[in-house]
């Protein structure tokens, strides 16, 4: 399996990637929407999930999210932000509504690791059993 991460904040990145790495799936990393797009492209479009900040420098995870899932209509995708749906902006909400909900989720940051494997699992059928690191995610 192969899972893309799109975030801005690098110690978010690397501590996502850590978590997910040991479970032996490949793990595709992009700081922006563009280099998302470009991953998706270099990987054949072999993306099965892709986990995503809302909140990007000039675009938004979920403008990442409807360009992949309409190449790839079963794409699971994990929407992280530091705030909760409710307070995202209009354009996000809004976006959000045009996502499957059977196929995305999300999750607040700082999240333990263990509700992001066990979100990971649920999306993708692996087992939620793995041992987590004991950390938290902070950040944006």
């Amino acid at each position: 399996m192969t899972i893309l991460i799109l975030e801005d904040e690098p110690s978010i990145m690397k501590l996502t990637s850590m978590i997910l790495e040991p479970l032996g799936h490949t793990i595709l990393e992009a700081a922006t929407a563009e280099e998302a797009l470009q991953q998706f492209e270099e990987s054949d479009g072999r993306i099965d999930l892709l986990i995503a900040d809302v909140t990007l420098p000039v675009s938004s995870g979920i403008e990442v999210a409807l360009e992949l899932r309409s190449l790839l209509p079963y794409l699971r995708i994990i929407l992280t932000s530091g705030y909760p749906p409710h307070m995202w902006n209009e354009q996000d909400a809004a976006e959000l509504s045009e996502l499957p909900s059977d196929s995305v989720a999300t999750l607040q940051k700082p999240f333990m690791p263990a509700l992001l494997l066990q979100t990971v699992a649920r999306y993708v059928g692996m087992s939620s059993t793995a041992t987590a690191p004991r950390m938290k995610i902070a950040g944006n």
